[in-house]
Parts: C-alpha cells; structure tokens; sequence
C-alpha cells in the first residue's frame, strides 16, 4: 500500500494527471483504503507543493495542475467513501465584482482553494450579483467569496449581501470578501461572514467558515 500512496505523491506533485489516474484506479482495485489516497497521497504532494511554492521553488501553473491532478484524485475516491460522503470539503463560487476584470489574485485565491480540498466553481471576472446568486443556488454551494480591486465595484458585496437578506437566502451561504481596497472593517460593516488579506490565508478562512453560521461574528485572518 505504501508504494501505490509514494507513487501517487510524486504522480500529483509532478502534474501528471494520466499516471495520476492509473495509479489511483489500480490502488482502488487492489482495496487501498480511498482516504489514505486522498491524505497520504494527494494532500501529502499539494503540501509538499505550497511549501515550494512559498519559498519560490514552484510557481503558480505547476500550483494549478496539481490542483487538477487533485480533482481527479477526488472524483476517483469519492464513490468508494463510507457513507456515500464526498472527499470535498465543501464548495466555493468564486468571483469578481460587477465591473471589476482583475482576476490574479482571485484565481490564485480560488487555485490555493482547490488544491487544499475545496470544490470550487470559478465565474470569472465581471460577474453580476444575480450570477453569484443563481450559481450558488444551482450547485448547492456552501461559499460565496467574492473579490474586488475597485472601488467602485466593491459596492456589489453589498448589493450581494442585501440580495440574499431580502429574498431570504441569507442564511444559506457563507460571504466572502477580498481584494486590494477591502479590509476587515468593510467585511464586517456589509455583513459578510469572511475576510483573508492574501490566497494562502484564504484557505484557513474557508476551513473556519465551514463550521461558521452566516451571522456570526466575522471570521478575520490577516
């Protein structure tokens, strides 16, 4: 068994989805427990990749693949979990504000969030409030996290956090807000339930508002 989760380690963290499956599908077969796969195989090489990427030995495509590698990974485990639950820990639309086409940061955010478990539905950049509302309801989504680098589009947190309150979804999702002119004091003003100053802070956010209720105090990491 150590030697299929070894070679699974190294398949992910060198990106190479085809061996990624193979290897995968041959540990399922021969009764490899699916959640050592997805721990001691597939996180085991993402953790070994964010380390290389924070001291620049890796960069953010080799990131992206491995998040790739990684969503194979999952969808091979997930039908053989106890209990039919799936290997995600949870799922995040994520996009940026009404008139707002910065998107680097907000897909390192939303790279860093798939690699580190997360089943995220990215919308792009330019993205409506009734998008973000209507895509969250279609897929179920646990996180909205929405990211903004105008000031002028900022507003559309508001106008999301609104939305919701007034139709009577509010309680149904978890917001989250980010970008350069954002900060924990406008998170909290408008309501929303999250705040991370950077991408890898993101991710320890996401982990806290999965056992957070909307409503609760803002969770802040900075």
């Amino acid at each position: 068994m150590a030697d299929y989760l070894s070679q699974i380690e190294e398949a992910v963290y060198d990106g190479d989805e085809d061996l990624v499956v193979e290897l995968v599908e041959k540990a399922l077969a021969d009764g490899v427990d699916p959640e050592a796969i997805i721990q001691d195989g597939g996180v085991a090489a993402l953790n070994r990749l964010g380390d290389d990427f924070n001291n620049m030995m890796a960069f953010l495509p080799e990131l992206m693949i491995g998040g790739e590698c990684m969503k194979h990974l999952i969808q091979l485990c997930s039908p053989h979990l106890k209990g039919g639950k799936s290997a995600f820990k949870g799922k995040i639309v994520i996009g940026c504000a009404k008139g707002d086409l910065h998107d680097i940061g907000k897909s390192l955010v939303a790279t860093q969030l798939a690699i580190n478990g997360y089943e995220v539905v990215d919308l792009g950049t330019d993205v409506p409030t009734n998008k973000f509302i209507d895509t969250a309801m279609a897929e179920g989504a646990d996180i909205i996290a929405v990211s903004s680098l105008l000031t002028t589009s900022q507003y559309y947190m508001e106008e999301l956090i609104t939305r919701l309150t007034h139709e009577g979804k509010r309680d149904k999702f978890r917001i989250a807000v980010g970008g350069g002119p954002i900060g924990p004091e406008y998170a909290e003003k408008i309501g929303a339930d999250g705040y991370s100053r950077t991408a890898g802070l993101s991710v320890k956010m996401a982990d806290r508002l999965m056992v957070h209720k909307p409503g609760d105090p803002l969770v802040v990491e900075v």
